[in-house]
C-alpha cells in the first residue's frame, strides 16, 4: 500500500530490497496475526524484518542496512508503524486502498519513524549497553596502545641512558689511563733530566776530584 525509502538509497540497494521483499511476500501467504519473519538481503548487505499486525490486516516490512540491527527493535518499529497507520487512515481505507496509494499520505509518518529508529540504541537498552561496552572497549584499547607506546619509549630512553652511562665509564677509564701515561712520561722526563744534570755536575767536578 505504501513504500518509503531513505534519501541516500541507491538503485542497486533498492533493487536488492525489492527482491528480498518479493521473497517475504511469498512467504507471508500463510501469515497470521502477529506473524514475524526475517530475511537477509545479500545484494544490499542488510536485513528485512516483517510483521503482521494483530488483525492480520496489514503486513509491514522494514529493511535495514545493518545486519546487526536488533530484531526486537525492528519489531517495535513495525508495531509503531501499524498503530500510526491504523490511527491515521482507519480500517476501511486500509481495506480499500490499492497498491502504492498510501505512499504519499504516509510519507511523513514513515520518514519520521525511519529517522527515530535510525539509532537502535535509543530504543533498546541491550543495544545501548552494547554500544557503551564497545565504546569503553575502544577507549581501553587506545589506553593500552598508549601504555605500550610509553613502555617502548621508556625502554628506548633506558637503553639510551645505559649506552650513555657505558660511554661515560669508558671515557672515565680512558681519562684515568691517559693521566697515568702523562704522569709516567713526566716522571721519565724528570729522571732523564736529573741524570743529565748529575752527569754534567760529575763532568765538571772530575778535574777537582783527580787533583
Amino acid at each position: 500500500l505504501a513504500t518509503c525509502y531513505d534519501k541516500s538509497v541507491v538503485n542497486e540497494e533498492k533493487k536488492g530490497f525489492e527482491g528480498a521483499l518479493a521473497s517475504v511476500l511469498d512467504r507471508a501467504k500463510s501469515a497470521y496475526p502477529g506473524w514475524r519473519d526475517r530475511i537477509q538481503c545479500p545484494e544490499c548487505d542488510g536485513l528485512l524484518f516483517a510483521f503482521a499486525d494483530p488483525q492480520a490486516l496489514c503486513l509491514l516490512v522494514v529493511g535495514v542496512r545493518d545486519v546487526q540491527y536488533p530484531e526486537r527493535v525492528a519489531v517495535q518499529l513495525l508495531r509503531e508503524v501499524a498503530d500510526k497507520v491504523r490511527n491515521s487512515q482507519g480500517d476501511e481505507v486500509l481495506m480499500e486502498a490499492k497498491s502504492g496509494s498510501l505512499s504519499k499520505p504516509l510519507r511523513k509518518i514513515l520518514s519520521d519513524l525511519m529517522r527515530t529508529y535510525n539509532d537502535a540504541g535509543a530504543h533498546d537498552k541491550t543495544t545501548e549497553v552494547r554500544e557503551k561496552v564497545d565504546e569503553l572497549k575502544g577507549i581501553m584499547q587506545d589506553n593500552v596502545k598508549k601504555i605500550l607506546e610509553t613502555h617502548v619509549t621508556l625502554e628506548s630512553l633506558e637503553n639510551s641512558s645505559s649506552s650513555m652511562s657505558s660511554q661515560a665509564n669508558k671515557f672515565l677509564r680512558q681519562s684515568v689511563d691517559l693521566r697515568r701515561q702523562v704522569q709516567f712520561r713526566n716522571l721519565k722526563i724528570k729522571a732523564i733530566f736529573g741524570t743529565c744534570v748529575g752527569a754534567v755536575v760529575l763532568y765538571i767536578a772530575m778535574p777537582f776530584l783527580n787533583f
